[in-house]
């Protein structure tokens, strides 16, 4: 096992038969390869939430004869793909002000640039059709994003309402999110939103949808997602950031490709829904207008 491609390839496979700390460790070094790379072991266990002794047991249990060589598998991988730029991202933090700011906010652009293309290329348009096709099918639809995922959720939410009238925006408001999903089931599909740190009632929410027959479509950010097993469709959705928390647009990207394939599905009904949509707000004057003068 001497590249990348073969640890995280062995990491997936195993992952369902190792231990809770393992995968702990596991599920880390798959999400933040750059940070493996380049921390000593007692910093990376730390961020990770384990012991710096259960990734050295990661190690063994990959073969590795030491931590250190796991770790060079990691450094080595670093030459290609998406963890080297987030990880230098992540460096950006420590500037201030003055040029330092300068490349900071070169750099929020250019690593959303870098998101969209990895998600283009690693997800086909033949799987966003597919769950398209489901949501269009769909007696409702039932949208949940928790947390950071809300804003991503409630766009979507608000977007849907514009020409369907069978979205509904799932919120957990006063611990309601049980009562809100009401009798979900095998006619209904439900839209769900999470990444780790995951949420623990959004994971609740999609094991129990799933239960009760609606197909799940989930965006996440690993195929090892708590809610990613009982979804019927799910989208790895890269999230590397330039700041401190991890970025929510490749998520508003592909929730934006839905919608244009839900009003194509919608055909002429769909845009006359929208237009009687926007001449009611209109009509309720929601909307600034400059006042002619004179």
């Amino acid at each position: 096992m001497n590249d990348i491609a073969s640890v995280r390839a062995r990491l997936e496979a195993d992952y369902a038969g190792l231990s809770t700390q393992l995968r702990g460790a596991a599920r880390f070094a798959l999400k933040e390869p750059g940070f493996v790379a380049l921390y000593p072991l007692r910093r990376v266990a730390q961020r990770a939430g384990v012991s710096p002794a259960t990734f050295v047991r990661l190690a063994k249990h990959l073969g590795f004869a030491s931590y250190n060589g796991l770790k060079e598998i990691f450094r080595d991988g670093m030459h290609s793909g998406a963890a080297r730029y987030a990880t230098d991202a992540h460096q950006l933090l420590s500037y201030k002000g003055g040029r330092g700011f300068e490349r900071a906010w070169r750099a929020t652009g250019q690593v959303q640039v870098r998101n969209i293309a990895e998600m283009m290329a690693s997800i086909q348009p033949g799987a966003v059709e597919a769950a398209g096709l489901c949501l269009a099918k769909a007696r409702r639809i039932f949208i949940m994003g928790l947390r950071s995922n809300y804003a991503p959720a409630f766009y979507f939410h608000y977007v849907l309402r514009t020409f369907m009238r069978n979205a509904i925006l799932l919120e957990d408001r006063m611990g309601m999110l049980i009562d809100e999903l009401g009798d979900i089931g095998p006619k209904d599909a439900m839209v769900a939103l999470s990444a780790d740190p995951y949420a623990i009632e959004a994971v609740k929410a999609v094991e129990y949808a799933a239960k009760a027959g609606a197909p799940v479509i989930a965006l996440t950010d690993h195929k090892l997602s708590p809610i990613a097993g009982p979804a019927t469709h799910v989208f790895v959705v890269p999230n590397a950031s330039a700041s401190f928390y991890h970025s929510m647009v490749p998520k508003m990207v592909l929730l934006e490709s839905l919608v244009c394939l839900l009003v194509a599905r919608g055909g002429q009904a769909a845009v006359d829904r929208v237009k009687a949509e926007f001449d009611r707000r209109e009509d309720f004057g929601i909307y600034w207008h400059d006042k002619k003068r004179g």
